[in-house]
């Protein structure tokens, strides 16, 4: 298990541990090791070939760092131009940094298991799949907030979410093109 450094992981290891209102699942799995860290998935996790089974949902659409603010929108789903392609240029590097990282983890014959956020080829994504867009809503919202003076031009930039939402093609490159380090390694 392994988060942002600074989330509690005390309730996860009470339940997980079977130190809840639930028995754990480690009372009738045999050979599990779980390892909390609170250590960024940008990093390397563990030792080299270590790594039997991977799994992550709903993580990877975070990025290490913000690129830069979005000057009319809160969420790189609604940024144009530069300011798009700033954040596509973090998402690759960070997608190809998380798959480096495993790879070296992980033992011959190990498998990992990634669910992420993305963007379709329809270009639906979470919060926008039908009628209403969240992140349009929050863009709005913010901006009535600006409008009304209860927040400022500069607070308004500030509040871009670091997160990018990869395409089915951006997450696959690297184990496309041969000369990736992903596809490499």
């Amino acid at each position: 298990y392994a988060d942002q450094p600074k989330n509690d992981f005390n309730g996860l290891v009470q339940t997980v541990l079977g130190l809840g209102h639930f028995p754990s699942y480690l009372e009738k799995t045999k050979n599990v090791y779980p390892l909390f860290s609170a250590n960024s998935f940008y990093k390397q996790i563990l030792p080299d070939n270590t790594l039997d089974f991977g799994f992550s949902a709903t993580a990877m659409h975070w990025l290490s760092n913000k690129p830069c603010d979005i000057s009319h929108h809160v969420h790189m789903v609604g940024a144009e131009g530069e300011e798009y392609l700033c954040f596509a240029e973090q998402g690759k590097k960070d997608w190809e940094t998380i798959l480096l990282n495993r790879a070296r983890e992980l033992r011959s014959g190990g498998q990992l298991i990634l669910l992420n956020f993305c963007c379709d080829e329809n270009g639906k994504y979470l919060g926008n799949t039908t009628g209403v867009n969240m992140f349009t809503n929050f863009a709005q919202i913010w901006q009535d907030f600006m409008a009304q003076g209860r927040i400022g031009p500069e607070e308004y930039r500030r509040m871009t979410l670091p997160q990018y939402y990869n395409t089915v093609e951006e997450f696959s490159a690297p184990f496309k093109k041969t000369e990736s380090p992903v596809y490499c390694a």
